[in-house]
């Protein structure tokens, strides 16, 4: 058991510290900072600029690119400190996460503390890692070309790959606690389709909100519900053919991510009265609960979000807000399902 506390505390500091990094990455994103470091490399570029001469030598690189050249041109050296601080951050908790799940990976493993199921899932996590490094690189780089941002496509991208990373933590470090034996292994088969409904939802709805981020979709229909007085942006159909609307259409996208927002409360609140008459042990109906609780939370920040003109603060407690959802829903479902089936 004393072996297995400690793999548990390994992963919790693993899914905290990528939390940190969702966090840090949303006011990267939200203070424009994402393309200041112009550069990849991952030993050297662990250490910041010191010297005057080595940041000069640095803002003179960044002056190279686009984001300068369109966007921020004049911008002073203190100004640029500014940004370049919050995308260090950013990439130097990257560094320590690589580091915090290596070295007590190897000491687990030499002193045989994995069983063979857990050393596969360490394996499994190291590889999420190891891509999502690289995604996050190949994000930065598509705004380093001709247009001074990076694709919103990616964006999406490094975000789903961050919260699968936090999601599999999560997973794997309940599965090694005793629960004992299930205080009901049979739920209903219907809470398990509308439980896999939620996610799927929820999923839809995190693509679609990293659209709107990486779109700054966000910055325009500042009202709710309607959107500058329309329930539907009058520009929702302008580009052709007509489904590119939905995925790259500013307004359009904005739109989607409003409609999967609501559908997901309303898929939230039936679900919860779902559980009212299922019979279920009182701890999985008080998660349920907290479940219901979490995603309605999540959608008046996004609300708020919306109306205060993506507010930062508010912005990026809006995307953490997303990460205890998943939280929350991998709680509740770990205890629905049967151990035979967490695989």
């Amino acid at each position: 058991m004393k072996k297995d506390s400690y793999v548990r505390c390994w992963l919790w500091t693993g899914a905290g510290l990528i939390f940190l990094m969702v966090v840090v990455g949303g006011i990267t994103r939200l203070t424009g900072s994402g393309l200041s470091m112009s550069d990849w490399s991952l030993i050297m570029g662990a250490w910041p600029p010191i010297s005057e001469s080595e940041w000069m030598a640095v803002f003179e690189r960044y002056k190279e690119f686009p984001q300068y050249q369109q966007l921020n041109r004049g911008m002073s050296l203190s100004e640029f400190k500014g940004i370049f601080f919050w995308e260090y951050l950013h990439r130097l908790l990257g560094r320590i996460i690589g580091i915090v799940f290596l070295v007590p990976f190897i000491f687990f493993w030499v002193r045989g503390y994995f069983d063979s199921n857990m050393l596969r899932r360490a394996w499994i996590l190291f590889a999420l890692g190891a891509l999502q490094g690289g995604m996050g690189w190949i994000m930065v780089k598509s705004g380093l070309v001709d247009a001074p941002y990076v694709s919103h496509h990616r964006l999406a991208l490094h975000l789903l790959l961050a919260m699968i990373l936090f999601g599999f933590c999560i997973w794997y470090v309940l599965d090694l606690y005793d629960s004992g034996p299930p205080e009901k292994s049979n739920p209903p088969t219907v809470l398990k389709w509308w439980s896999l409904a939620l996610l799927v939802l929820f999923i839809a709805q995190v693509v679609w909100g990293a659209f709107t981020a990486g779109l700054d979709a966000g910055y325009i229909y500042n009202t709710f519900p309607t959107m500058n007085g329309d329930w539907l942006p009058r520009s929702a159909w302008a580009l052709k053919p007509a489904v590119l609307n939905l995925v790259k259409n500013p307004g359009t996208v904005q739109w989607v991510h409003r409609i999967l927002g609501t559908l997901l409360a309303v898929a939230a609140l039936i679900f919860w009265w779902k559980h009212r008459n299922a019979g279920l042990s009182p701890i999985i109906e008080q998660k349920a609960r907290m479940l219901l609780g979490m995603v309605l939370t999540q959608y008046v920040l996004g609300i708020l979000t919306v109306i205060t003109h993506v507010d930062i603060i508010t912005g990026v407690v809006h995307q953490a807000g997303a990460l205890m959802v998943l939280f929350f829903w991998i709680w509740y479902y770990h205890d629905l399902i049967p151990n035979e089936e967490k695989g």
